[in-house]
């Protein structure tokens, strides 16, 4: 499975014994779980608005997920899915939500996501 950074940052904020947290495990717990190197930069961004020290949530992320690097391919289906995306009203899909797409997409997996941006992506598990 393939976890959006908005996943990510719930596993961080959510204690283990929560709703949020719980509903999040369900879904990746027998799963391989993968990441884009992209979302490194945005978990390092999301570390320093939070005050937190980036080693401690980039070591948990280097431990426990696959990287996925980027390539030119992913770069170009990034911007293909963003266009594709607008056209269809979805005003606020970024190019960093293409990138994140297109990485599940280009290692076949299902991406998981709290991001309203996703709500109506056949290959997405949207948590509302």
């Amino acid at each position: 499975m393939f976890l959006d950074t908005s996943i990510i940052v719930d596993i961080f904020r959510y204690d283990e014994d929560s709703k949020n947290f719980q509903k999040i495990f369900e879904l990746i717990k027998d799963e391989p779980l993968f990441i884009s190197i992209f979302q490194i930069g945005e978990i390092t961004d999301w570390s320093l608005l939070n005050n937190i020290d980036p080693a401690g949530p980039l070591g948990f992320l280097k431990k426990t997920m696959n990287i996925n690097p980027l390539s030119e391919d992913i770069c170009l289906d990034a911007s293909k899915i963003k266009y594709e995306m607008r056209k269809k009203g979805e005003k606020k899909f970024s190019l960093a939500d293409g990138i994140i797409l297109a990485s599940a997409r280009s290692i076949n997996q299902t991406l998981l996501s709290k991001d309203r941006d996703f709500k109506r992506v056949k290959d997405v598990i949207f948590l509302g």
